[in-house]
């Protein structure tokens, strides 16, 4: 494998997250949900710049500008894990915000990210979680170095192709290889990475919704279970009037391969 990168031990010059939103779907056409919570982002950022990537757009973005990833991208066995990819390659070549299509912004992110190089955030204050730092909101200046110790890891871990894991395609391109990638980021004497709270942008563990109770009224978190009877957004998100963003886990990569959100 080549050396890729060398480990970084001062800030990036490029310093500033653009003011970019980056989301992605198939194609330009969105469910209806889908479309609705992608304009709350619109409507909370009105002066930034808005990119909805298509499925062929991300291939053209790998071919033209990173192709020696290329072999790699085009041997990932499902949509999901593709998509998973060129979230990390908007951020290192464009930067921005990255934010899957079942999230709603709530605040401008705007004062969040200020004098921010590269902004994570947890779902659980369990760091040892190798799931507690998810992949679906993401921040980064442009061409920050954190992404390619991501890309490294995802080489690595797709060169094993270790399918017999429950969470393989978590841990090649997903949050189980994010979690790795920043243990690696970190050993290494990166710096410039902030990981947020849990609250902030996922007010909500997905474990307390799509894997927890969905009969009845017992359970405190249906509301904001996409797949349960009870769902009601509006009721979901004001229960956290502090968070600056909120995802309702509809998590359709599950059911349908076709796209990661």
């Amino acid at each position: 494998m080549r050396t890729l990168f060398h480990p970084p031990h001062r800030l990036h010059r490029e310093r500033d997250i653009p003011r970019i939103i980056h989301q992605s779907w198939k194609t330009s056409d969105l469910p209806a949900n889908y479309a609705r919570w992608s304009a709350s982002w619109r409507e909370k950022h009105p002066t930034w710049e808005y990119m909805l990537w298509t499925n062929e757009e991300n291939d053209q973005l790998v071919h033209d500008h990173y192709p020696w990833f290329r072999d790699t991208f085009d041997a990932l066995p499902a949509p999901v894990m593709k998509a998973d990819a060129c979230r990390y390659l908007y951020m290192h070549h464009f930067g921005g915000v990255y934010a899957d299509l079942d999230f709603e912004a709530l605040r401008d992110l705007g004062p969040l990210l200020a004098e921010q190089q590269l902004v994570l955030a947890a779902m659980s204050d369990d760091q040892s979680w190798d799931q507690s730092i998810p992949n679906a909101w993401l921040a980064s200046a442009r061409r920050h170095p954190f992404w390619l110790f991501t890309l490294a890891q995802i080489l690595k871990a797709a060169g094993r192709n270790d399918t017999a894991r429950d969470d393989w395609i978590e841990a090649t391109t997903g949050p189980v290889m994010l979690h790795a990638a920043v243990a690696s980021y970190r050993a290494a004497g990166g710096v410039g990475l902030r990981v947020l709270s849990p609250g902030i942008i996922y007010p909500i563990n997905w474990m307390d919704t799509t894997a927890g109770p969905r009969d009845g009224d017992g359970d405190e978190h249906s509301i904001c279970n996409s797949l349960h009877a009870r769902f009601n957004d509006t009721a979901c998100k004001s229960r956290f009037p502090e968070a600056y963003a909120i995802t309702y886990w509809t998590h359709s990569w599950g059911f349908d391969h076709a796209h990661a959100t």
